[in-house]
């Protein structure tokens, strides 16, 4: 019997490096970004062209803004993404990933990681867009709007959603990352080394 399954797993082997990394939606795809914030025609080269030289898979996580409002909308700070049914959806989203994650690991596949983006307000991890002053009222009609936002030291909404679902799950660890989407948010070059290091170390 041992024989038979060692025959049956010989036959299977593939090209596959085995190898894969979860990234937030936009660095696959630039069109999602708010109108004004995508920095690349089309994804984000430099980390596309990392994993490409090292065989790492990437698999697209889905976008909790535009998943939820579209991809015709306006910048907002965290505070309005804040509401218990948008933080609904980003649990949702954080659970599913957190399965993917899971079930490749059963299937003997290694996460190198998640790669979010510093400055969302929904999944930056150390940073993220907030109101300049927190006396700030935001709502209203856009023709009326005075939107002054700076980057704070915080998460985004998803990637808080996405933190508690892991420390939820009992052994469950997975490294997380972040490359910024404008130079307030951190310094890109430094975050890709932090990405480089990790494969490389693997």
């Amino acid at each position: 019997m041992a024989e038979k399954i060692g025959k049956i797993k010989e036959n299977v082997q593939d090209k596959r490096s085995g190898r894969l990394i979860f990234l937030s939606h936009c660095l696959l795809n630039q069109n999602a970004c708010v109108r004004g914030l995508a920095g690349q025609p089309a994804v984000i080269r430099e980390l596309v062209d990392l994993l490409l030289v090292n065989d790492i898979a990437m698999y697209q996580m889905p976008c909790p803004e535009v998943t939820h409002i579209g991809s015709m909308r306006w910048g907002q700070v965290k505070k309005q993404y804040g509401s218990p049914m948008f933080k609904r959806h980003c649990r949702k989203i954080a659970a599913d990933m957190c399965d993917q994650i899971q079930t490749y690991r059963d299937n003997d596949h290694e996460v190198v990681g998640i790669v979010l983006r510093d400055g969302s307000p929904t999944c930056g991890l150390n940073s993220a867009a907030v109101e300049a002053d927190e006396m700030q009222v935001w709502g209203g009609m856009v023709w009326h709007a005075s939107p002054l936002q700076k980057f704070g030291n915080t998460s985004g909404v998803y990637s808080e959603e996405l933190i508690a679902e892991i420390e939820s799950r009992k052994g469950f660890e997975v490294s997380l990352f972040a490359l910024p989407e404008v130079e307030e948010a951190g310094c890109f070059d430094e975050a890709i080394l932090k990405i480089k290091q990790a494969i490389e170390n693997k």
